[in-house]
């Protein structure tokens, strides 16, 4: 089995601000509020793909944010939403978020989860309008968007494993039979990561290198170990 995580930061859009504005017109020399809401932020969804090798990408970039709100306008008008951001994993991820402890299992492509909501945008001022105060100078910010960590995990089951000490020609190997694209060089410790590979109706999987006490933690020992069970 192997076992590929991410850790990454998600933060949803902030609400859009809401406006004060007062209608001005001709003939209307004392026009009421007209000051519209903020529009709302962005979510934050996940979903499935049938694609093992989405993870990598999070690696690169590690935070990841929807689009704000946009601001109230004049005459009433509510700021645009913002726009939402999806999250693609590779199916059999497990997604963990924190500070809640969620734990989701995603499993099927076509339902996206929300993992973080975008802020409510803010009340302009034609909202704080009413019989005792005809002309509101007052309006509100936009809320902040959700903020959450969260920990991908794919376990992948591969029909092989090519195992041994570094530098002894795995990476080649998976190459020649899988048309792969594994980094390969005459050093040790090409392999960092595991590289994956399909021949015929298998999967193969090339393990980095192992150094002798590699099962008591040496080196990077338990690193790689993780992916064999």
């Amino acid at each position: 089995m192997l076992i590929d995580t991410a850790h990454i930061t998600v933060k949803a859009g902030n609400g859009g601000d809401g406006r004060v504005s007062f209608r001005r017109e001709k003939f209307i020399p004392k026009g009421g509020p007209d000051g519209g809401n903020g529009g709302k932020g962005g979510n934050v969804y996940i979903q499935g793909r049938n694609d093992i090798r989405l993870l990598k990408k999070y690696r690169a970039k590690t935070k990841i944010t929807a689009d704000d709100g946009d601001n109230g306008q004049e005459n009433k008008k509510t700021g645009k939403n913002g726009r939402d951001t999806t999250l693609l994993v590779p199916l059999g991820t497990r997604v963990t978020i924190h500070p809640y402890s969620i734990v989701l299992d995603i499993i099927e492509e076509e339902k996206p989860y929300r993992i973080a909501s975008g802020g409510k945008g803010g009340k302009g001022n034609w909202e704080f309008r009413s019989a005792t105060n005809q002309t509101p100078r007052e309006a509100e910010k936009g809320r902040l968007g959700e903020t959450v960590q969260i920990t991908f995990e794919l376990r992948l089951i591969a029909d092989v494993g090519l195992m041994g000490l570094p530098n002894v020609g795995k990476s080649s190997l998976l190459n020649a039979l899988t048309q792969a694209h594994a980094r390969v060089a005459d050093y040790h410790f090409t392999t960092l990561e595991p590289n994956l590979g399909t021949f015929q109706k298998y999967i193969i999987a090339d393990i980095p290198g192992l150094i002798e006490g590699a099962s008591n933690g040496k080196g990077l020992g338990f690193q790689f170990l993780k992916h064999i069970s």
